[in-house]
């Protein structure tokens, strides 16, 4: 974080560009790496509020996508189509609900971050169990081909999460953007192009025919 006094860059042009949060220009360097967002796709964002990530997301897929946004918070920002808002914990959400709006999105990325209480230890094991969420429904509703991309705090435990990302997809990053603060242990793992769930062999039926 700046020494008190100095402004932060990536707050004022966030403020300069409309944006409700500097995370947004995390996101953007990513995307802009490894080209996540496509016109027309549809994306589930956890962990969106206050909403930068949204506006973002939704100017890069247009009026033909969709964004889905997940927070226990409340948005920052006014949501209409191509935007969606489902107010509630990552832990206890409805997947109907998720489903009822788009049954599979092209991209999941998730922000989330627990609300931190200075001891590292904890702090990292709360992260690693938002991520681990975000896994868990990025399984259940990416596409064959799609993208992944989670914050963690970086921490013991971290390679377990990477592992269990990298055997789902073609390609593994570990990303650490210029806009997260340098004193930070956050970083971002990113699988790209899922790969599809191996078919169950069919049992082949017997001729009837002996030998």
């Amino acid at each position: 974080m700046p020494r008190p006094g100095i402004p932060d860059p990536f707050r004022m042009r966030a403020r300069a560009e409309g944006y409700v949060a500097r995370a947004v220009y995390k996101l953007k360097e990513i995307d802009e790496k490894y080209r996540l967002f496509r016109e027309g796709i549809r994306v589930l964002d956890l962990g969106c509020s206050p909403g930068s990530w949204l506006q973002y997301i939704a100017a890069r897929v247009g009026p033909r996508g969709l964004v889905l946004g997940v927070d226990a918070a409340e948005l920052a920002i006014p949501v209409a189509p191509p935007l969606y808002f489902i107010q509630g914990e990552v832990g206890s959400l409805d997947l109907e609900m998720i489903a009822a709006i788009s049954p599979g999105f092209e991209v999941v990325v998730s922000d989330l971050a627990p609300k931190t209480t200075g001891v590292r230890e904890v702090d990292q094991q709360r992260s690693l169990e938002l991520a681990w969420q975000a896994l868990k429904l990025a399984r259940r509703f990416l596409a064959p081909g799609g993208h992944f991309l989670v914050k963690i705090f970086a921490g013991p435990d971290l390679p377990l999460l990477a592992a269990a990302i990298q055997e789902g997809f073609r390609a593994f990053r570990q990303v650490k953007p210029a806009g997260s603060r340098p004193a930070s242990r956050e970083l971002y793992l990113l699988g790209l192009h899922r790969l599809a769930a191996p078919q169950q062999p069919r049992k082949v039926k017997g001729t009837g025919v002996k030998g």
